[in-house]
Formats: structure tokens, C-alpha cells, sequence
């Protein structure tokens, strides 16, 4: 036998496969530099170790190109993965290959190298035949996506271009004209690739500067591919700044480890600050590129924004704290005020009312920062479930505001109809109306008068708090619904929760909740929920 397989895994074509490939010149032959390039690109595409192009005759694979891997001899073809993506003119993947029967004594796979990856793009020749493979493989078991699959399946065709282009040249061919328009093709299919890529693409020389960014590299930096062009990587215009917010020096930058030490860089974060905008954050992956000789000639880096990812976990870590802090402040309070209870139980003393006071607004505000916390929980967990009743939106308003008048010396004034009932869980309303007065008592301490409205729509019934307070920017209203979001520090900062919940709530009821402001001139928090009693 020659192969390990069962006989079945031979195409029936296989000798007319062949023959074709024989035609090509090109099994079995030296390195070249653009079919190397083509893999260390899809390397840094797909965030692979290893890529290579292999051809397949009736014995043996042989690899034409590789980017992760040492030169390699012939390989028996009973041994070989690509003896399995000649049968299909789709990519075939392998997600684990511990898991695949025909791979049970695949040395690759069971011996040192342990093979667990393995995505193989057909080379298939314009008429049809499967000569080779476009490989991908990992250590440890994954998965592409789709996207990614066509992706693959199109540099495929792209070294296949190669190949014809390739023979073309090999033979001399006489209509010059046709293979520039083929190679004009094949760059142009490149191109298409690297412009739909959701990630940045950009190609430095060695001194660093800028020679090609795809379209998403464009977006990302925001700069036009003439203005790229006249920049560098180390722009000292522009900041590149660790991820805790310090400087970044230039030696640490990703592209610049990769093209000292001439080994990839994988999945780096850093932060950039441009001269005229806001500071956003990208991870970046970068790999060398090697000249004939074996000289680095620069490197290829493809980097994603992730400005939203490090803003998140920048706001969890702050949400830490201040939860920290917050927790902190009450048991304080109570601790002390039991200590001095503890120390005068066999004694009248005229404190004890207050101190008592004291451990009950601890108390009261450590379950308040609990139920929080719970209500978040649940939100995240979608397990904040409603219980309806029946109940007059005005009323609960007056019970909503009675701790405003424990706390501040407000003048509220409330307009609305009170036989206007509504159906809905009237805890959590009453929890949402807690939460938009609390928001006026904290961000607008100045405004003793707070006005609450109660209005009724076709078909909803709209509630509104305004205040007299600073007012907020567009872009404070943009994130005023987000968890964590605080807004400007003030001394009772509470867990950033309140109208994140608030709006969870709104939302599970079905209606809209939202906010009309601007600066100086207060601030008017509004929602909405269906009125399924009207007639």
C-alpha cells in the first residue's frame, strides 16, 4: 500500500491529478520568497504558528513554502493531512485531531509535533483539478469561523494564481500582456481580501515607516493612505502609551520587539493617543518580513480597536473600588456606633437614640448597595422577573419620594392624575423612581426644587423627574444608561448602577426610558410604560 488511509481516500482521478501537476513543474522544487510571503500572511491573518503550501503527487507531499516551520523532506502520503484535502474542493478543518478516526496513527498527530489544528484550502487548477493545499495548523484545538473559511478559500486561489503565473513565466510564455493582466488580477484579489478584513492591515519597512494600511487600518487611525504614508509607527506625534496609561517607550512597541528580535509579536495592547482626537486602544500582532537573503525588510502587523474592551475592563476595575469604598464607609458608621451601644448598655445615655439612627441608615444603606448588587446580578443573568399589579403611578410616586424628604430639604412638586393606574411590577417601578430621585439629590444638590410629572398617552403613560441642576453634555447622555458610568466624581458616588438597572427594568416592561438635557439648564429623566388598562 501506499498510504496508511483505506484505499477509498485515493481520488479516482488521482493519476489524471497527477499528470496535471506534473505540468505545473513545481512538486518537489526550491523555496521562493513570494510563495513564502503568502504564508507568513496568513499566519498574521488568521493568528496561526504554523502555514504552509504543500503539492501532492501519487506518493509523497511535498512543502513548497512555510512560515513557522523548518525546511521539511518529502512526507509519506499515507502520512499526510493534505492527502485528505485533495478529496474536497472545499476547505476541510479539523477542529481536534485527537478526535478524528482517520488520524489515529498520524505520526504528526500522536508523535512530537502534536498536530491538533488543521485547515487545508484546496489549490485547484482552472480545470478543476486538486493539486495542493493552503494549510493552517495549530498545537492546541480551534475553529474558523465562516468568514474566516472564505477568507482561506480566496488566498488559496490567490496561490494558485501564483502557481499559474508561475508556469507562465517558467515557460516563457509569449502573451506577456495576458499574465500582467493575471497578476494585476491576483493583486487585485489580494487587495479585495485585504480590505473586507475586520482588522487593520499594515506593512512597514525596516526603518519603520508605512508602506501599505488596508482600509480598516485607515478607519482605525483615522489617516488617509497618503497620510499614513509620511508617518512612522513611533510618530512622535502621536503617544503610544501602555495599557495603565503611562508612556510607552519606543522599544516596547510591538512592531519595534518584532523587528529587533525578528520573531512575531502576538496579540499586544496598547494605547495611542493622536494629537487632535480621543485616545483609543488596539491590540496588535506583528511578523517579520525577510528579503531573499535572509534579511529582515520589515514586518506586517494587523491590530484590532478593542477601545471598548479596555474601557469596560478600565470601569470593572474602578466598579472594584469604589463597591470597595462604598461597602467600607457604612460598616465604619455601624461598627462605631455598636461600640459605643456596647460600651453604655448599663448606662442612660441620651446619645443612644442617635447612634441608633446612625447603625439603621448604615444598615439601610449597606442593603441598599446589596440589593444593587443583586439586581445586577440578575439583570446580567436575566433573571430579573416581573410581578404585576394594579396601581395608581401618582401614589407611588409620593411613597417613592418620602426619603428625599429625610434627606435634603427638597420642594417636590408632582402633577399628574392620580386614578391613572397602570399594570406593572410596582417594586421595581417604585425601585426606578427611587433611583431618579437619588440621582437628582446626588448630581443635583443645588436644585431644591424637583418636579415629578405623570403624564398619559395613547396607548402608554410617560413619568418624568426634572431637576435644576448643572445639566449634562451630549456626550454624559450618551453614557448615562451604562453600567458603572458615574458621570462627574462627587463625594457620594454610589456603584455607577442605579440607572443602568433602572433602564433594565424599563425595558423588561416593555417601555423606553431616556434623558433631555443640557448644560446650565437642569436635567429631565423620562420613561414610558405600555397602559394596557385603556379601553
Amino acid at each position: 500500500m501506499i498510504n496508511s488511509y483505506p484505499i477509498d481516500i485515493i481520488p479516482e482521478n488521482d493519476n489524471e491529478r497527477v499528470a496535471v501537476l506534473a505540468r505545473y513543474e513545481i512538486f518537489n522544487t526550491a523555496e521562493e520568497p513570494g510563495f513564502d510571503s503568502i504564508c507568513k500572511l496568513a499566519r498574521t491573518m488568521f493568528n496561526m504558528p504554523v502555514s504552509h503550501i504543500s503539492f501532492l503527487d501519487a506518493t509523497h507531499e511535498a512543502v513548497k513554502a512555510s512560515a513557522g516551520l523548518p525546511p521539511m523532506p518529502l512526507i509519506n502520503r499515507g502520512e499526510s493531512l493534505c492527502a485528505l484535502s485533495v478529496l474536497d474542493t472545499e476547505v476541510t478543518v479539523i477542529d481536534d485531531a485527537l478526535q478524528e478516526p482517520l488520524l489515529v496513527n498520524n505520526p504528526a498527530v500522536h508523535g512530537d509535533f502534536g498536530l491538533r489544528f488543521y485547515a487545508g484550502a484546496p489549490l485547484t487548477t482552472p480545470d478543476h483539478y486538486v493539486i495542493g493545499t493552503l494549510c493552517l495548523v495549530d498545537r492546541v484545538p480551534r475553529s474558523l469561523s465562516a468568514h474566516e473559511r472564505r477568507m482561506l478559500k480566496e488566498l488559496a486561489a490567490v496561490v494558485m494564481e501564483q502557481v499559474e503565473l508561475r508556469l507562465a513565466n517558467r515557460r516563457q510564455d509569449s502573451v506577456q500582456r495576458t499574465t500582467n493582466e493575471q497578476l494585476a488580477g491576483s493583486e487585485k484579489r489580494l487587495q479585495g481580501i485585504l480590505d473586507t478584513m475586520a482588522e487593520g492591515v499594515g506593512i512597514t519597512d525596516k526603518n519603520g515607516r508605512l508602506t501599505y494600511a488596508n482600509t480598516m487600518a485607515q478607519k482605525i487611525l483615522g489617516l488617509t493612505e497618503d497620510e499614513i504614508r509620511i508617518r512612522t509607527y513611533h510618530d512622535p506625534k502621536w503617544q503610544n502609551l501602555r495599557v495603565d496609561g503611562s508612556l510607552l517607550p519606543d522599544d516596547e512597541h510591538p512592531m519595534a520587539v518584532m523587528m529587533r528580535t525578528g520573531q512575531p509579536v502576538y496579540d499586544m495592547e496598547i494605547g495611542v493617543q493622536p494629537p487632535d482626537r480621543e485616545r483609543f486602544y488596539i491590540s496588535i500582532n506583528a511578523a517579520p518580513i525577510f528579503d531573499e537573503d535572509g534579511q529582515l525588510s520589515g514586518g506586517i502587523g494587523t491590530f484590532m480597536d478593542v477601545t471598548r474592551r479596555r474601557k469596560l475592563i478600565n470601569r470593572q476595575d474602578e466598579f472594584i473600588s469604589v463597591v470597595s469604598h462604598e461597602l467600607k464607609t457604612p460598616l465604619t458608621g455601624l461598627k462605631g456606633a455598636l461600640q459605643l451601644l456596647e460600651r453604655a448598655a448599663d448606662k442612660p445615655n441620651p446619645l443612644q437614640p442617635k447612634l441608633l439612627e446612625q447603625a439603621n441608615r448604615s444598615i439601610n444603606k449597606i442593603t441598599r448597595l446589596i440589593e444593587d448588587l443583586l439586581n445586577f446580578s440578575r439583570v446580567a443573568e436575566g433573571q430579573l422577573r416581573l410581578s404585576k399589579s394594579v396601581f395608581s403611578v401618582v401614589e407611588l410616586i409620593r411613597e417613592a419620594s418620602q426619603f428625599l424628604r429625610l434627606s435634603a430639604h427638597f420642594n417636590l412638586m408632582i402633577e399628574g392624575d392620580e386614578k391613572l393606574l397602570v399594570e406593572a411590577d410596582r417594586d421595581r417601578v417604585e425601585q426606578v423612581m427611587i433611583n431618579l430621585f437619588n440621582n437628582a439629590f446626588k448630581y443635583a444638590p443645588k436644585s431644591k426644587q424637583i418636579h415629578a410629572k405623570v403624564e398619559n398617552y395613547a396607548g402608554e403613560i410617560r413619568v418624568s423627574v426634572a431637576d435644576n441642576g448643572p445639566g449634562m453634555t451630549e456626550e454624559q447622555q450618551s453614557h448615562v444608561f451604562e453600567r458603572y458610568y458615574q458621570g462627574e466624581r462627587l463625594q457620594n458616588t454610589g456603584l455607577g448602577l442605579g440607572l443602568y438597572i433602572s433602564a433594565e427594568i424599563i425595558k423588561r416592561h416593555g417601555g423606553q426610558i431616556g434623558v433631555i438635557s443640557k448644560p446650565g439648564e437642569g436635567s429631565t429623566f423620562w420613561f414610558t410604560l405600555p397602559n394596557n388598562l385603556l379601553q
